[in-house]
């Protein structure tokens, strides 16, 4: 008979030794073990649970129903993720001495198993040992049902023991997608950072002035995409950002990348910690490098240098705030209104307000202040 798997049970707490336990009693009722093979076998399997608990850090017990000399045995997987077991206490045969405190230890487990094996290395220990009822014929896919069966009902049995397997099912769903996460960021920040690098070869080489100051917005814009990706890979929950930090990373990308004129302008960034969703975060990046941008194109024309302020305040729950002014130049009284502007970096902070629901302002009687209020979300 083909090994069949069953089951699979998490190992990480002390609760979870007493669940190891009934599962293991009732597939070898099942098997049809005698009763002192039941209890041999049952401490052998809880034994190989503890150790993967306490030495291993945490673990996962698999078994399967499988066949041996024509008879039906229990094939039990232990694997860990522990530092592995030192090659000097591994026995040639696989076996293993038994530390102090580990009560009956490996080689217990060895002499009663059937077949033993071990893997073991700097990523974790995998421990195959199988059980065989000696009096049991195999009967295939009976034996397989009838486990099955056992198993539904054991677990319909204990409700909160399945409740609390879910909920850690669904926790470890939700830890490998943020790995996920963190990796998609991680890779699109990397491959942005490498086109910005581009972008600023291309500007140093360029002799016009004005392509190196398209060069320069560009850069500016995919920066801004960079450096939220970046924060988003670095934070403990990915898809999130903190807003200054963004803000200040937004703030020098365009300093540098208009860091070759003559012109000595300050950024400075006011903003409390404020946790932005990634969606949010890109985009107010995006504004906030148009709105700086076009400041350094527009507002310190003539003079050697000047301020930007950016200031956010406000949560997302009851709405942001954003504010961008200059001590620049300003607008003339008879000045068309800049937000009205049919330029691309203009559409863009048009295009983004109105994704957030965003009510933009514009005030030019001293520099130019851009406002913009953020929907509650």
């Amino acid at each position: 008979m083909k090994a069949v798997r069953l089951t699979t049970l998490r190992l990480e707490q002390s609760g979870d030794i007493v669940r190891l336990r009934d599962l293991t009693l009732a597939l070898t009722k099942v098997l049809k073990f005698g009763t002192f093979e039941r209890t041999r076998a049952v401490t052998a399997v809880v034994e190989l649970g503890r150790n993967a608990i306490e030495h291993g850090q945490k673990g996962r017990a698999s078994f399967s129903v499988t066949e041996i000399k024509g008879r039906a045995a229990l094939r039990v997987t232990v694997l860990d993720q522990g530092r592995g077991i030192p090659q000097d206490r591994l026995k040639a045969d696989g076996a293993v001495p038994s530390p102090h405190g580990l009560g009956l230890g490996l080689r217990g487990v060895q002499r009663i198993a059937e077949t033993f094996e071990v893997e073991t290395g700097n990523e974790g220990t995998t421990i195959n040992a199988t059980f065989m009822a000696t009096l049991a014929p195999a009967h295939g896919s009976e034996i397989v049902q009838e486990a099955t069966d056992a198993l539904r009902d054991l677990q319909g049995a204990d409700p909160a023991a399945a409740l609390s397997e879910q909920n850690r099912e669904l926790m470890e769903s939700l830890a490998e997608r943020e790995l996920l996460m963190k990796e998609l960021h991680h890779r699109t920040g990397n491959n942005l950072a490498l086109i910005v690098a581009l972008i600023r070869m291309s500007k140093s080489d360029s002799t016009q002035a004005e392509t190196r100051r398209v060069l320069a917005e560009l850069e500016t814009r995919v920066g801004a995409l960079s450096k939220a990706h970046e924060l988003m890979q670095r934070a403990a929950n990915a898809g999130t950002v903190v807003a200054s930090e963004l803000l200040h990373e937004v703030a020098a990308n365009a300093e540098q990348a208009f860091s070759a004129g003559t012109q000595k302008v300050t950024i400075a960034v006011h903003s409390e910690r404020i946790e932005l969703d990634g969606k949010l975060a890109v985009d107010l990046g995006l504004i906030v490098g148009e709105l700086i941008t076009n400041a350094y194109k527009h507002a310190f024309s003539g003079r050697t240098g000047g301020v930007i302020d950016v200031t956010l305040s406000g949560t997302p729950s009851e709405g942001l705030n954003l504010l961008v002014s200059d001590d620049g130049t300003g607008l003339d009284g008879d000045a068309d209104y800049p937000e009205r502007s049919n330029s691309l970096g203009w559409r863009l902070i048009r295009t983004l307000c109105f994704q957030h629901g965003g009510v933009l302002s514009v005030d030019g009687t001293d520099g130019l202040s851009v406002r913009i209020k953020f929907a509650a979300i």
